[in-house]
């Protein structure tokens, strides 16, 4: 995946705007935009690099890139080029991307690559999108604060249906230049002799404090107002915490109906009868059972989905993948594998699979067709997908002119090697004559500058007799490239 600016570099460090976006970005996802952010253009992204040099695993940076892909500072597109080749841009966004600006960023791509048959976004996987709404419902939960919206942003992919909160650090783009950034001056105006008022967790501007303390001096030092620390209530010395971690009561996972035929479709290489099923599969299987609004994700049948997991695991000959003894590529060992998986992004990766239960959570939960109701060709509303079958006719004909260029090549390979073979044994006979001649001549007593032209004017006579074979042209031009 090779990285492109998704806007000329303006500065070095990342704006404001962006280090204050609590409320579409973690830690480790601010962390990932800044490394993404450093490095120039055509830089070759791999997210199992950066984890590793940071030491973080494959799951925390597929996180972090989720969502950065759901707020728009990465867009990811997917570009089709000359022989029905696929490959992956990413343009890095500090603030989000636009509309316009997506759009702009396609039009670039086409302007650049002008054997692009396709070019199309990349759009963030249900799993993002659900970890980024329960992220927003997390932090609701916990009393984080949500600043006012900030009228030049525009929905993300995670919460388009409503309107998008985010910080506002007062830097924003103009309008009639988004690459241009501008100051904005607040709408209330502080007076010198006023206080700063406290910031989003309850204290001055002037330093931090945990969330939910009191604001000013009078709750540090237990004064009631009006009064002062020496006739303030003594508070009961409180007993001495546990050392010993509480218990925490959760309830049962829920079983959507039609959980249980499902269950017993599972494959026991996944799962043994009457075992639980792993988390993230279980959710999965619910997800489609009951549908996900949010995720994108339709609700089907038990019937569909046992089909769905057929088609999966055994269409795609996970049992052998998953078994020790597979090699998916020159780095699998018995005890595991460190190459990158294999997917659309990575083609050239490990097709290995390490964990059976969460690539069939993620198996049974991908959508390689845009529209969110087919079902592998099929519209769960009953009809063929026709985005499908477009696609499935645009494979077949690239595999179609693929095995014309392979017939190509193999015949201009063989005319090639008949055609080598004719000129070499031209040449063995041209040098048997002359070596002949020279002999015959020097027996005879011709020596010198005679011996050298008598012998030309032979040789010129036998190429006459003996034409040259022809050889073959330029092989760009032999197979019609």
């Amino acid at each position: 995946m090779r990285k492109r600016s998704g806007r000329p570099p303006r500065f070095a460090q990342v704006p404001n705007e962006t280090v204050d976006d609590s409320w579409n970005l973690d830690l480790t996802s601010l962390g990932l935009l800044t490394v993404l952010l450093r490095h120039k253009d055509g830089w070759d992204i791999t997210l199992a690099d950066i984890g590793r040099q940071y030491g973080y695993g494959e799951d925390a940076m597929a996180a972090a890139m989720g969502l950065l892909q759901v707020a728009r500072y990465v867009v990811k597109v997917r570009v089709m080029g000359a022989k029905n080749q696929w490959r992956t841009e990413m343009a890095v966004f500090a603030p989000p991307a636009r509309d316009a600006e997506v759009e702009e960023l396609l039009a670039v791509i086409r302007a650049e690559d002008a054997q692009a048959r396709r070019v199309e976004v990349i759009p963030p996987t249900a799993t993002a999108i659900k970890k980024a709404a329960a992220r927003r419902e997390k932090l609701v939960k916990k009393g984080a604060p949500r600043v006012r919206e900030n009228p030049d942003s525009e929905p993300t992919w995670g919460n388009a249906a409503s309107s998008q909160v985010g910080p506002d650090s007062g830097v924003s783009r103009v309008p009639e230049n988004p690459r241009v950034s501008k100051k904005t001056v607040s709408k209330k105006t502080m007076g010198e002799d006023e206080d700063a008022g406290p910031d989003a967790v309850g204290q001055g501007a002037g330093g931090f404090a945990r969330a939910g303390a009191s604001n000013g001096a009078a709750g540090e030092t237990g004064e009631d107002e009006g009064g002062s620390a020496a006739s303030a209530k003594i508070a009961p010395a409180q007993s001495k915490a546990s050392k010993r971690r509480g218990t925490t009561k959760t309830q049962p996972r829920k079983e959507s109906p039609g959980f249980e035929l499902v269950r017993s479709a599972i494959p026991a290489a996944v799962a043994s009868p009457g075992t639980k099923l792993f988390p993230g599969l279980h959710r999965a299987i619910n997800d489609l059972l009951d549908g996900n609004a949010s995720a994108g994700i339709p609700r089907r049948t038990p019937e569909q989905v046992i089909a769905r997991i057929n088609r999966r695991w055994y269409g795609e000959n996970a049992e052998d993948r998953a078994a020790a003894d597979y090699r998916g590529c020159d780095r699998c060992t018995a005890s595991g594998c460190t190459t990158p998986r294999r997917d659309l992004e990575n083609p050239e990766g490990c097709d290995r699979i390490k964990n059976r239960n969460s690539w069939l959570a993620a198996a049974i939960l991908a959508q390689d067709c845009p529209d969110p109701g087919c079902e592998d060709g099929q519209i769960i509303d009953g009809g063929r997908c026709r985005a499908c079958e477009e696609r499935h006719a645009e494979r077949r004909e690239a595999a179609r002119a693929a095995a014309e260029a392979a017939a190509r090549w193999k015949a201009h390979g063989e005319a090639h090697s008949a055609a080598q073979a004719a000129l070499d044994a031209w040449k063995e006979a041209e040098a048997a004559e002359e070596r002949r001649l020279r002999t015959t001549l020097a027996r005879a007593g011709v020596w010198g500058v005679k011996l050298d032209h008598q012998v030309g004017q032979h040789m010129n006579g036998w190429r006459n007799r003996h034409p040259r074979p022809a050889t073959q042209g330029n092989e760009r031009e032999a197979v019609g490239a």
